[in-house]
């Protein structure tokens, strides 16, 4: 074998072997955006209470016999017993699922619209109602989400249900939560589900485009979103049926270009 071809043998099969077996390079967040950019988000309420949603209603007030009113006891069930201990609110912590009709029953009160409001907002609306009842004077509200989350799946390392830890989280703090997208999925086609007057609506993020990501709608997610991250390419013919056949156009360009350069130096 002639000596000089000996010597490219080598190289070639290098540069054939990383052609084919090269995963994308572009995976890096916020390369468009530059130091001190400013980005307008879409505007949001938040987080806004539908029904089935379950809340955790809180009041204190001054008086411990009207705050036992106020809140239902928590019921612990204890392990290895068919008992049930009722609990003080003040201990615990009550439960109330908003009904079809967007309302919830609160001692005292009766039914209030819970739909449609955050959490802040309800929380307002049960203290002003107390007050404009006479029924407590110096009440403080606290409403927390009990039953309300997100799920991730798809490439990503930790897929699941995850709850919300605030109002406002972010399709970037979603994806955070399970772990980050792995190198295999797909950043410029992120999908977010979401429910919306029974209907599924599909919202489709490219989180590499950060200013197109942060004015979309789906930049604040809203309770049972569900974020799908497509696996890339690369992945894709991993797992068909003929993942071990090279079929990428790149490997194909670069064995072309290979053997055309053998055969220049082999009949020069």
């Amino acid at each position: 074998m002639n000596k000089k071809l000996r010597k490219l043998i080598v190289p070639v099969c290098a540069v054939l072997v990383f052609s084919a077996c090269s995963t994308p390079k572009n995976i890096a967040y916020f390369t468009d955006v530059n130091d001190g950019a400013t980005i307008a988000l879409a505007e949001s309420k938040g987080i806004t209470l539908r029904p089935s949603d379950k809340l955790s209603i809180v009041v204190n007030t001054k008086s411990a016999e009207l705050n036992n009113v106020l809140n239902l006891p928590a019921i612990t069930h204890v392990i290895g017993s068919s008992e049930a201990l009722s609990l003080n609110q003040s201990q615990g912590m009550s439960g109330y699922t908003i009904a079809p009709d967007g309302n919830i029953d609160f001692p005292l009160i009766g039914k209030v619209k819970a739909a449609g409001l955050t959490r802040t907002e309800l929380a307002t609306k049960l203290k002003q109602i107390l007050e404009e009842k006479d029924a407590a004077k110096d009440a403080v509200v606290t409403v927390e989400f009990l039953n309300i989350g997100f799920s991730v799946l798809g490439e990503v390392h930790s897929p699941g249900f995850h709850s919300f830890v605030n109002d406002k989280t972010t399709l970037l703090q979603g994806i955070s939560r399970a772990g980050d997208l792995t190198l295999y999925g797909n950043r410029n086609n992120v999908k977010v589900i979401r429910t919306e007057d029974g209907k599924q609506q599909v919202y489709v993020v490219d989180i590499q485009n950060t200013e197109a990501m942060m004015k979309s709608p789906a930049y604040i997610l809203q309770q049972n979103d569900v974020i799908y991250v497509e696996p890339n390419n690369y992945r894709k013919r991993q797992s068909s049926a003929n993942a071990s056949e090279v079929t990428t156009a790149s490997f194909w360009l670069s064995a072309i270009s290979a053997i055309a350069t053998l055969a220049v130096l082999v009949f020069k």
